[in-house]
């Protein structure tokens, strides 16, 4: 091959992944966010799960795309991890599509597919219609990328070095499997990495067994991109990976067997037409040597679903900070709201929950900026959604109430208390903005923190986790000595923040001080006092027993306003 082949070659490649991940990201687009609500409604045993992986992973063309959002939904704990396993292992499945679309040979095809998706692009007329424009224009670069690289190695036919390499290759199968697992963790698409190994297969550069040891490989590098995608999520979410990636790798390892003693490359010419070892119809080969390993491998593994979670989760153990459910409630039972005292007595302790995941959220953020820890920075973001979600499930619960109840006190009640849970949920938002500034703000800082700053720093913190516990106790019983404690901390927060700040912009205008570090400290101060104020609220409103009453709600109301009112008076 000469300098321009190559240049070919990696050119068709190059068209070949940007058309399939043009035409997977607008499935995607199409059909993404019902398929996420598809996934998290209709899993609850493995087999549901294959079936369901198979259906996502077909419309969207990425298994890849499939175990990211299970990783997502497990991440926030809607999924369990046993759930999980069913979807992976039927995402494996529905990805074979694309490899049986390339085996159709349609790149004689392939300019009317980009005509067509180009002239829909420009008399689009819809959201709608961009994205299916789009999926057919990736859908015609796909197989022009193909033709591109089918021409390009045509001259490598005749080169007796390159057929000795191939040949060399497909007969050690470990080679061929590691060279698929790389080549594939390399461009992240099995896709396009199959779709080259049909490409070789057919110009006669590698045999039929040679190409079925790389779609092995293909098969396990593709779990790259859930490992990437789990980066800085919980350890669960990293045994989604895990699982993807065992799931390949024991396939793997029974079939390059089956291969390697001759009875599998027999059964896949068997129940495909024509003879491949005549060179007959070799694509379409091995596409389904592709689809039935992954049927197959489905079929043997499903009775061991819950072994293969097992497995992962010995691989990969417990981490402390997850030990709590996070973001899945643990007492809305929608079979009581009937019951409508009862139903508010478990919203309540729901908020305690909530409040719960607010310390935590607390102290790990603080604990990343005293022991400068990236991998606690990361999870704060992750706390913080399954506050949001609690949030989220807590006022669908109180509105479900309020539809089912005629009780006046209880119909009273539920504004104040979803006046409150949005409470909690503005402190979690605090809370994250607190570690921007400890995790982001000041470690990234020309000049180290002063010692006087991070003993401020250190007093608040340890106020804040004070009034916190108060506050979680208080919502136990609504005991009246805790409002008084609370209502004092708050006191005593304020007291601080006001000083303080003035202490510090005075050190910044007699240059006393870095002033960056100041100013990051000052809305550290700033953020403190925010959640000082709404756990303040937060026992207000119990003081009323979360009654609603209109002049409490409107001053509560105009206090959100009058305290947006000096934010914006600090910044101007």
């Amino acid at each position: 091959m000469n300098l321009l082949q190559i240049i070919n070659l990696v050119g068709g490649l190059a068209l070949f992944i940007f058309g399939i991940n043009k035409m997977s990201d607008s499935l995607q687009a199409v059909a993404g966010s019902e398929m996420r609500r598809i996934l998290k409604v209709l899993i609850n045993t493995p087999l549901k799960g294959v079936l369901v992986g198979i259906g996502v992973t077909a419309l969207i063309q990425s298994s890849s795309a499939t175990t990211v959002m299970m990783i997502g939904l497990v991440n926030t704990g809607i999924m369990t991890l046993q759930q999980a396993v069913g979807v992976v292992m039927g995402a494996n499945i529905g990805t074979t599509i694309t490899a049986q679309l390339i085996a159709f040979d349609l790149g004689q095809y392939a300019f009317v597919f980009i005509i067509l998706g180009v002239t829909l692009i420009f008399i689009r007329k819809s959201r709608a219609m961009e994205h299916w424009s789009q999926i057919i224009f990736g859908f015609g670069l796909l197989f022009l990328g193909l033709n591109v690289m089918a021409e390009s190695v045509v001259p490598l036919q005749n080169s007796v070095v390159a057929r000795n390499l191939m040949i060399k290759l497909a007969s050690n199968p470990i080679m061929s499997i590691l060279v698929g697992t790389g080549f594939t963790m390399l461009i992240q698409s099995s896709a396009a990495s199959i779709g080259i190994v049909m490409v070789l297969a057919s110009t006669g550069l590698i045999p039929f067994e040679g190409a079925l040891y790389l779609v092995f490989g293909d098969n396990i590098g593709t779990t790259i991109t859930a490992w990437l995608a789990a980066i800085g999520s919980s350890n669960t979410a990293k045994r989604v990976a895990m699982v993807h990636t065992l799931f390949n790798v024991f396939g793997t390892i029974i079939f390059g067997l089956l291969t390697y003693l001759g009875l599998y490359p027999l059964f896949v010419n068997w129940i495909t037409p024509g003879n491949v070892y005549a060179g007959q119809n070799i694509a379409r080969h091995i596409a389904n040597g592709h689809t039935m390993f992954n049927i197959v491998n489905t079929i043997l593994f499903i009775p061991f679903a819950g072994q293969l979670a097992k497995i992962a989760t010995k691989i990969i153990p417990d981490d402390k900070v997850e030990t709590i459910s996070l973001g899945e409630p643990k007492h809305l039972n929608y079979t009581i709201i009937n019951n409508s005292y009862l139903a508010i007595n478990q919203s309540i302790k729901e908020m305690r929950e909530m409040l719960r995941l607010v310390r935590m959220e607390l102290l790990v953020t603080y604990q990343a900026f005293k022991e400068k820890d990236y991998k606690k920075h990361m999870r704060v973001s992750r706390i913080e959604k399954a506050i949001d979600n609690l949030q989220k499930e807590i006022t669908l619960y109180l509105v479900a109430v309020n539809e089912k109840t005629n009780a006046p006190d209880i119909i009273h009640k539920i504004p104040a208390l979803l006046h409150t849970v949005n409470d909690i949920e503005k402190i979690g938002d605090f809370t994250e903005e607190m570690n921007n500034i400890l995790n982001e703000q000041i470690i990234t800082q020309k000049h180290q923190l002063p010692l006087e700053f991070t003993a401020m720093i250190d007093d608040l913190h340890s106020k804040l986790l004070y009034m916190l516990d108060l506050s979680i106790d208080y919502l136990v019983d609504l005991k009246e000595d805790y409002i008084y404690k609370i209502i004092e901390m708050e006191g005593r927060i304020n007291e601080s923040h006001y000083r303080l700040r003035e202490e510090i912009l005075s050190k910044i205008q007699n240059a006393v001080c870095d002033a960056e570090g100041g100013l990051n400290t000052i809305d550290y101060l700033d953020e403190a006092e925010e959640i000082a104020d709404k756990l303040k609220n937060l026992v207000k409103a119990g003081s009323h027993n979360f009654i609603y009453n209109h002049n409490y709600i409107k001053e509560l109301n105009n206090q959100d306003n009058q305290e947006e009112a000096v934010e914006e008076n600090e910044v101007f």
